[in-house]
């Protein structure tokens, strides 16, 4: 077994941390706890950003220098990008249930008033 003494990737390990920190952020979103989502969804975004930024720049690095981390930079960069469609998704999909369920009450409410 041969063991590298390479260092690891600094920007890989900020990739990979910001990425847990912002899955975390995310499910804290669905907590059922009032308000959550408006503090959570735009830190995961913010902390998805940096992961990927970082991710990619790491990959980079990793190429030229021959350090360590390639596989911490690729999950930084898919766990970042994922997120950040999720909280996409679930934003759009959170705008359009407002949006029609409004329309519904505002259409089929009357018929129930006395």
């Amino acid at each position: 077994m041969i063991l590298s003494s390479a260092p690891t990737n600094r920007l890989a390990l900020v990739s990979f941390l910001s990425a847990i920190l912002t899955i975390s952020s995310f499910c804290l979103g669905f907590v059922p706890i009032p308000m959550t989502a408006w503090v959570c969804y735009p830190s995961a975004v913010l902390l998805g950003s940096i992961a990927l930024a970082s991710g990619v720049a790491s990959l980079r690095q990793v190429r030229a220098n021959g350090e360590k981390g390639r596989g911490l930079a690729l999950l930084g960069i898919w766990m970042g990008g994922l997120s950040i469609l999720a909280v996409t998704c679930a934003t759009t999909l959170t705008v359009l249930a407002l949006y029609y369920g409004l329309d519904y009450l505002k259409t089929y409410w009357p018929q129930f008033t006395p």
